[in-house]
């Protein structure tokens, strides 16, 4: 979707979003245009989101459509100046939190990016209720009574769209579709239906003393699948409590008290999924750094590594050069037994191969584990390499500059092995331009982009002194050093590892600074876990 133009996705969502508010009103009793929900303002949010500063055009317009056909009775001040407070409101708050040093990921791979957009939300739709609650009391619309329960009633139903429609978009759109059910998503369906119809089945009671029911399912299913599962769960609950609250009739506890604890179900539901989704990914990252601990201590030291190869390959080499001898004494002077010298010729061979086994059995020996290939976001993969490069960065005085395509596909690669190839990459930057002048800035551009339709490119440049004249990786080989006193061990590294990915690794100087290109493989679309 993000890949489609501007132009045509433009008018499509303004429609979408007519039809969201059409319905939010049918099936609400709205006081003063004020909707209970907002589903609207959820898909004004995503769509922000995904297609950037571009987009504000197009909320403020989606807003006027709405105020036209749906909000005739609306004041004309109203009508001319709503579009620009929600429209622009959000669209100003939406904006800062991409620009911003927090590297927000769309994507919503951790619980900080969930906190991070409810954060935006909470205080922008605050700001906005504000707004718009004054405006209508300027029209006279309201009376001065009335500003504090309507500022809070407009606040919490924008709220309420942006926790369960935005997560669930930027879900969809980042995994590339809904995927199948199966027979444990049935049955978690079944679960929300029947804590509906328990809650509201009972008409001598409140419905809403017995909402608490509804955590139930919200809880198991953030449990059992993440913050994923959680955002699926929270827009079936939100259709379902519409429906039942439309057929049960008017509530004794008025529509504010399901605005209440609707919200606090969704809070509860991201804060769970999402603290389930990082627990499983510090879990994987510990298994992997196990495995490579593991590595490391069987290792042990350079010089037990130099004494076995010398000493494993010392035995073969000494046959060849004695066999080889054999069979230049016979082709030089034409003496000794042809048979034997044909049979040292052939041993030659044998000792040779058997070298090449040596030097595969030790190679296997000393790497890093075997490549756990998943689907891994390109944010996240710098995010956190630079998170755990932060004390050097602090240290040095560097800054980091983040730019991240809203369309990135996500990578097929071992996300631990990527993250030490951009570590290694990152610090050699960052040791580099520890020479340059005091008085010169110290940046690294850190920009990650989809080139072709399969694959993607991190780009890390610096403002140091660039690669030495002539520095040539592949022909340097594993020797090979772009510092003074490096051993030139972490760029052939780092070579080896995204070849092994199937990739590319490109120097260059530009300008007066190093650029290096990482281009990976990306995720295949439409693959849906």
């Amino acid at each position: 979707m993000q890949a489609a133009p501007i132009w045509l996705i433009g008018p499509a969502y303004i429609i979408a979003y007519v039809v969201l508010e059409w319905l939010s009103i049918i099936s609400s009793t709205p006081s003063f245009d004020i909707v209970p929900w907002s589903p609207a303002i959820g898909l004004a949010f995503a769509t922000f989101l995904m297609f950037g500063r571009r987009f504000w055009p197009y909320l403020l317009l989606a807003v006027a459509a709405s105020n036209v056909i749906l909000r005739r009775d609306l004041p004309l001040l109203a009508q001319l100046l709503s579009p620009i407070i929600v429209g622009g409101g959000y669209a100003v708050a939406l904006n800062w939190v991409q620009h911003s040093r927090w590297q927000f990921d769309i994507k919503l791979g951790t619980l900080r990016d969930v906190l991070l957009l409810e954060g935006t939300a909470i205080i922008s739709s605050v700001l906005v209720a504000t707004a718009s609650v004054i405006l209508l009391y300027a029209s006279g619309v309201l009376t001065v009574n009335a500003v504090p329960y309507n500022i809070f009633r407009y606040a919490v139903g924008d709220l309420i769209g942006v926790s369960i429609i935005t997560p669930f978009i930027l879900m969809v759109a980042g995994s590339g579709g809904i995927p199948k059910p199966n027979l444990e998503t049935c049955i978690q369906g079944l679960a929300i239906v029947a804590a509906l119809v328990f809650a509201f089945g009972f008409s001598s009671l409140p419905h809403f003393r017995l909402f608490n029911v509804m955590f139930f399912p919200i809880i198991w299913i953030a449990l059992r699948h993440g913050l994923k599962g959680a955002t699926y769960a929270l827009v079936v609950t939100e259709v379902g409590l519409i429906i039942a609250l439309l057929i049960s009739g008017p509530q004794v506890a008025g529509v504010t008290t399901y605005q209440s604890l609707m919200l606090v179900l969704a809070f509860t539901g991201l804060a769970i999924g999402g603290l389930v989704t990082d627990r499983r990914r510090f879990e994987q990252d510990l298994r992997l750094n196990q495995d490579s601990v593991s590595q490391i201590f069987r290792l042990g030291s350079a010089g037990e590594v130099t004494t076995a190869i010398a000493h494993e390959i010392n035995q073969p080499l000494t046959a060849i050069s004695n066999y080889t001898q054999l069979v230049q004494e016979y082709l030089v002077k034409g003496e000794g037994d042809r048979k034997i010298a044909i049979e040292a010729a052939s041993k030659v061979a044998s000792q040779v191969d058997r070298t090449a086994a040596v030097v595969r059995n030790l190679r296997d020996f000393i790497r890093l584990g075997r490549r756990q290939i998943g689907e891994q976001s390109p944010h996240l993969l710098i995010r956190e390499a630079l998170d755990l490069l932060e004390p050097n960065l602090q240290r040095t005085g560097a800054s980091v500059k983040v730019t991240v395509a809203r369309n990135i596909r996500n990578a097929a690669v071992d996300r631990l092995q990527i993250e030490q190839v951009l570590m290694n990459i990152i610090s050699n930057a960052i040791d580099a331009m520890s020479e340059n002048d005091p008085s010169k800035d110290r940046l690294i551009s850190i920009s990650a982009n989809n080139i072709d339709g399969n694959r993607i490119e991190i780009q890390v440049r610096d403002s140091g002194p660039g690669f030495p004249p002539g520095f040539n990786l592949k022909k340097s080989g594993i020797r090979s050093s772009s510092k003074k006193d490096g051993l030139g061990v972490g760029l052939s590294l780092s070579q080896t590892i995204v070849e092994g990915h199937g990739g590319e690794l490109i120097l260059e100087n530009v300008g007066k600074g190093a650029l290096v290109r990482i281009r990976l493989n990306s995720f295949p679309r439409g693959t849906v876990s």
